[in-house]
């Protein structure tokens, strides 16, 4: 097990003056950071570096775009808003499925100096009507089902709509937008500081909140994950020589696969957006999409496609294992797989390791806030460690516990836990009182408990607020209480996540009804899908007319009515 001293020399090595991962001191808002050297100026700059890459980029069913293709479509949409009167700084949003049209659009808009708002495609036409406004945006890429959804209030909204893969005769088409315009990127400048995402995550609040970064935080974090890579080799080479100069020597077997993983999660998801499609661009890797996560499809793409990793949240990993027609595919092209955005339980991670990661199994932690970007585990260290969703990533990440005066806590003591960084989003949009509440001398105060081992090791326990975590989505409890109590024979309600086999947990309620009223689970789960996208509508719904539990303080005691669900759901199980 590497020492603490071990790792600071691995970390010294790896970012030394002159080295591919050298670090400097970046002020940020009265805070020192942690940034480097070498990193893109802004995504543009980030893009341009593709070009070196003469591969497939993209591939989409039976289209495929070279990094060239990408460059050159997105240099168009970029002009095109530009004609438009759209200026650096402007919301430009995207709605679509995982289509090509969606990283063309994204390249477009931050390669103007636009901000990109990665609408959730998920969400009913009350929630995108929400996004649309407390964004601004001057412009949103739809397709056919966000269409259904938005199309009817463009006009009341003010906003232009450009549609991707549709069939109407109303709005500019996506030919018809790019179709004029120049293939020469626009040069003006883009600071590092610059605002480049707008990305919205649900929380203990009745709306989702805007989380909003720069170019800057972005291309720090995609050096951040090769960085701690290489920490990762350097400290395995520090401590066995011998593997070096097998290396030097050639005798360690080089990968026959040019590296490619499946997009397995939605572009509006941190995890698809950065960890999966913007990483890509530095290595040429190869980014196969998908229309929806299919577990037959993804055996078919790893075989056909030589897919060399997978990373997606750990139900995609766990079901690929489980699946009757693994046996069917060859597989053999993996070099890792895992996820993160949940907790993966260890029996889970055993059979991954067994079957289809070969040693190279893994999770790692982060949010929306941070760019996916805080800790990560995989290998021997997983194996002993299975809780654990790994350590901060070296040199950009630190994790610390705190009590509740934000003093840091010693190992093993459970606190909230924090994350530094540079890759540290800037702001909630248009909430400052969340953004101090979040964001303090540069740490991020996750709303996650737990505590860190001797080692740095995290292991969270808790959470601090009052979400659902389904499947890697976050759903605020609160929001969905919200939309439950719009029905006029709601009186009260009471939303909480209870544990689900595949998802690790899914939406749960209590209800207590106005008196006299009737109403069944299916008919309030209707009402609800009517305001709130599909995967946040409670799947278990009790109903009564019992006012729910209190407090000494008067307010529903959710804790308790969670607990006796639980206990409720116990006996269901053993009878």
């Amino acid at each position: 097990m590497a020492t603490n001293e071990s790792l600071e020399r691995a970390i010294a090595e790896v970012t030394a003056s002159g080295k591919p991962f050298e670090t400097e001191t970046i002020h940020i808002n009265g805070v020192d950071f942690i940034g480097f050297v070498n990193a893109p100026t802004n995504l543009r700059e980030l893009y341009r570096s593709g070009l070196r890459h003469d591969v497939d980029f993209y591939v989409y069913d039976d289209e495929r775009y070279s990094f060239n293709d990408a460059w050159n479509i997105s240099a168009r949409v970029a002009n095109k808003l530009l004609a438009l009167g759209i200026n650096p700084g402007d919301r430009v949003g995207v709605s679509l499925r995982n289509y090509p049209e969606w990283i063309f659009a994204f390249m477009g808009i931050t390669s103007m100096g636009g901000v990109a708002v990665a609408m959730n495609a998920w969400w009913s036409a009350e929630e995108m009507e929400y996004g649309i406004e407390d964004s601004g945006l001057k412009l949103l890429f739809v397709d056919q089902e966000r269409l259904e959804r938005v199309g009817p209030l463009a006009k009341n909204l003010g906003i232009e709509l450009v549609t991707v893969r549709c069939q109407h005769d109303f709005f500019r088409t996506w030919q018809a937008f790019i179709e004029d315009s120049s293939d020469t990127m626009p040069a003006n400048e883009i600071s590092p500081a610059d605002n480049a995402t707008l990305l919205y995550t649900s929380g203990s609040t009745a709306h989702p909140k805007g989380v909003l970064s720069t170019h800057r935080s972005i291309c720090n974090a995609l050096l951040g994950w090769e960085a701690a890579g290489a920490v990762g080799y350097q400290l395995t080479v520090n401590e066995n020589p011998a593997l070096l100069q097998r290396v030097n020597s050639g005798e360690t077997p080089t990968p026959t696969n040019p590296p490619s993983t499946i997009l397995s999660v939605p572009l509006f998801h941190v995890t698809g957006l950065v960890v999966q499609f913007l990483s890509s661009f530095r290595h040429g890797r190869k980014l196969v999409g998908m229309y929806k996560w299919d577990v037959e499809r993804a055996l078919q793409l790893i075989e056909a496609e030589r897919i060399t990793s997978f990373n997606g949240v750990p139900t995609m990993s766990y079901e690929l294992v489980k699946s009757a027609s693994l046996g069917k595919y060859d597989v053999s092209s993996l070099q890792s797989a895992g996820g993160g955005g949940a907790a993966m339980a260890p029996e889970q991670a055993k059979e991954i390791d067994k079957k289809i990661a070969k040693g190279a199994s893994g999770t790692g932690w982060g949010m929306t806030e941070t760019q996916g970007l805080a800790t990560s585990i995989g290998g021997p260290a997983f194996t002993l460690r299975p809780k654990s969703c790994g350590r901060a990533l070296p040199p950009l990440v630190r994790v610390k516990a705190v009590d509740e005066e934000g003093n840091e806590l010693p190992p093993f003591e459970t606190g909230e836990l924090c994350i530094w960084g540079i890759q540290n989003f800037s702001g909630y949009w248009n909430n400052p009182d969340a953004t101090r509440e979040t964001l303090v001398d540069g740490w991020v105060h996750t709303g996650d408990v737990g505590h860190l081992d001797e080692d740095g090791y995290v292991f969270i326990t808790d959470r601090m607020k009052d979400i659902v975590i389904r499947g890697g989505e976050n759903i605020g409890c609160q929001e969905v209480e919200a939309a439950l109590y719009e029905h006029p024979s709601v009186a009260e309600a009471s939303v909480f996540g209870i544990p689900d086999e595949r998802l690790g947990e899914t939406v749960a309620a209590v209800v207590c009804l106005e008196p006299n009223a009737e109403l069944n689970g299916d008919a309030l789960r209707e009402f609800a899908s009517e305001r709130l996208a599909q995967f946040k509508v409670p799947s278990r719904i009790w109903i009564g007319h019992e006012r729910l539990p209190r407090t000494a303080s008067e307010k529903i005691f959710k804790r308790q009515i969670r607990e006796d669900i639980l206990k409720k759901l116990e006996l269901e199980t053993n009878e």
